[in-house]
């Protein structure tokens, strides 16, 4: 017998002997690849400057069955900008790898964690690195976090006990930040919800806020989240109702706690609310949908009154917008979501009614997502901010795509904004231009 033919017969036999071991695997995840032609990060200049890209991501998720009551999952990222070796400046992250050979560190550890159900009293727990989402939209946290999270039944109550640790500080002392989050709903049959959430943010690093004195501009360069030391807490409701062709959607959030002001020990108390509701009708070939969306303005010149958000920077995704509101097809391109980073954060509070449409079975096969959006500002004077004109301004969006060979999802989708007087100021010659942005997206979804 030929040493080749052997050699087939013994990787035939593993392979074999693997079959039943192989079953417990699941192996799923997407690719994409996106060109990028925009102005929307040159936001209130009277110059933007357009800028061209190509970036691609991939995703494989790994699912490991060890028996009825235990599963291991490892959901990876590999993001590349084509033709950057060392990164990206302004994106969310640094990525490589896209440069003229190919090499580069680029390979990221999205999601690992186990799963254990818990039959006795009819719940799982999930422990490791996990995406995690509060169910206000993300306007609190919708992001990749190492937690415990135990969810489950009791009696008519569904629930979810959250911790996690968002940053573990120095070891010298406690001056980590830690999240605790509660979540309890009701179900009225399939046709109503009803919940109650709260959350609990408690970071002790001694990070004080931008210009070190509360209230002073908006709030930035500190990344996702509040990100500073503060003891802050989310407490909300929630509720959907269906009815026929008809789907309602609302929640409100109050936020309160305190926030370091200085350099020196001081705090001083934090307190904001946002709410929103929206309307949706189910049409033959897809769905309709009206949001309107509210943030308290900080009213306040010695307390930090305005809404933290969002640890992920990933709210209201689903509103088919890509300037105002962020773009959720984003891959390493920095998140435009003017609406929340110049006039919430910054102290404004906001204003929004977004419209969408998710069109399918179009002409030719193809699809559709429209988004268009009007935001205004609800204080235009603040306390410890610009006296500015409250109209931000008006966006409108649209993705059109097909699918070929059953998996090719190839879409265009775009947006353009039109700016408001709100950022008519002398630091950009009163003479703000209009912005847009362009993607031409492939991905494939296994």
């Amino acid at each position: 017998m030929s040493k080749s033919v052997k050699t087939f017969i013994a990787v035939a036999a593993m392979l074999a002997l693997a079959a039943p071991a192989m079953a417990d695997f699941k192996f799923s995840g997407e690719f994409r690849v996106q060109g990028y032609h925009q102005t929307a990060q040159d936001i209130g200049s009277n110059d933007a400057r357009s800028f061209n890209l190509i970036d691609q991501r991939f995703r494989p998720k790994l699912d490991y069955r060890v028996n009825d009551l235990i599963s291991l999952t490892y959901f990876a990222e590999i993001d590349t900008v084509w033709g950057s070796q060392v990164g990206l400046t302004g994106a969310d992250k640094p990525v490589g790898g896209g440069a003229i050979g190919a090499d580069g560190v680029n390979v990221e550890t999205k999601n690992i964690y186990v799963d254990l159900k818990i039959p006795q009293i009819d719940s799982n727990f999930r422990l490791g690195i996990q995406g995690v989402r509060d169910p206000f939209n993300g306007v609190v946290f919708f992001d990749d976090m190492a937690a415990a999270n135990l969810t489950g039944k009791l009696g008519l109550i569904d629930y979810q006990l959250l911790y996690s640790k968002w940053n573990q500080g120095n070891n010298t002392e406690w001056d980590g930040t830690d999240f605790y989050g509660v979540n309890v709903s009701h179900s009225y049959g399939d046709f109503a919800k009803a919940g109650l959430a709260l959350y609990h943010y408690d970071n002790n690093s001694g990070t004080i806020y931008p210009g070190g004195t509360a209230g002073l501009g908006p709030f930035g360069g500190l990344g996702e989240g509040p990100n500073i030391d503060a003891e802050l807490w989310w407490v909300g409701l929630y509720g959907d109702y269906r009815f026929a062709n008809l789907a309602f959607n609302g929640f409100a959030v109050y936020q309160f706690g305190e926030v370091l002001a200085d350099g020196i020990g001081n705090y001083v108390d934090s307190e904001a609310w946002m709410a929103s509701v929206k309307g949706a009708m189910i049409i033959p070939n897809g769905d309709l949908g009206l949001r309107y969306i509210y943030f308290s303005p900080d009213d306040s010149d010695t307390d930090f009154d305005r809404f933290f958000v969002s640890q992920g920077r990933y709210e209201f995704t689903d509103e088919n917008l890509m300037i105002f509101l962020v773009d959720k097809w984003v891959n390493n391109v920095a998140k435009t979501r003017y609406a929340i980073t110049d006039a919430v954060q910054g102290g404004y509070g906001l204003h929004a009614v977004v419209a969408s449409a998710n069109l399918r079975n179009l002409p030719m096969n193809t699809y559709a997502n429209l988004g268009a959006g009007a935001f205004f500002a609800a204080d235009s004077n603040p306390d410890g901010a610009a006296d500015r004109n409250t109209t931000l301004g008006y966006e409108i969006a649209a993705r059109v795509g097909k699918v070929f060979a059953d998996k090719f999802d190839v879409s265009l989708r775009g947006a353009y904004a039109f700016l408001g007087d709100f950022y008519d100021t002398p630091a950009n010659n009163n003479d703000a231009d209009d912005l847009y942005t362009v993607a031409l997206m492939a991905r494939v979804p296994f």
